[in-house]
């Protein structure tokens, strides 16, 4: 057993043990890396085209945008005016629809009739549908 270190037991006897390699710790001038500059990183014509592209993409999308709100705006006005004119011609309808129902009663007509000597024949009367 005389690979196997050694330990301490209870009674605080030395005994020898095995040294333990245990690695080695850097320091701060060892962990730091050497700065190397580098060069800017220079645009080429492809870089630039797809800048420009994309800024140009962006530019008629914002406008594309703001023209749709404006046409949809416009449209909702137009339609409030138009149904605003269709009420009042439905309004107008209904009020003329009224006034020949009144004209046409048969009470007003056998009054005027009568007010122009005319006489009612039974005879004579035939009802239209």
């Amino acid at each position: 057993m005389d690979g196997l270190p050694k330990y301490r037991n209870n009674y605080n006897e030395n005994v020898v043990s095995k040294p333990i390699n245990q690695p080695k710790i850097k320091t701060n001038s060892q962990s730091r890396a050497k700065k190397i500059k580098l060069a800017k990183p220079k645009w080429n014509a492809m870089d630039l085209v797809m800048v420009g592209s994309v800024v140009v993409t962006i530019i008629a999308a914002a406008f594309l945008v703001i023209f749709m709100a404006n046409k949809s705006t416009t449209t909702n006005t137009q339609l409030a005016a138009t149904s605003a004119q269709l009420e009042q011609v439905r309004n107008k309808n209904n009020t003329l629809k009224q006034q020949v129902s009144d004209l046409s009663s048969p009470k007003r007509l056998n009054s005027i009739a009568e007010k122009n000597g005319l006489t009612l024949k039974n005879q004579n009367i035939r009802n239209v549908k």
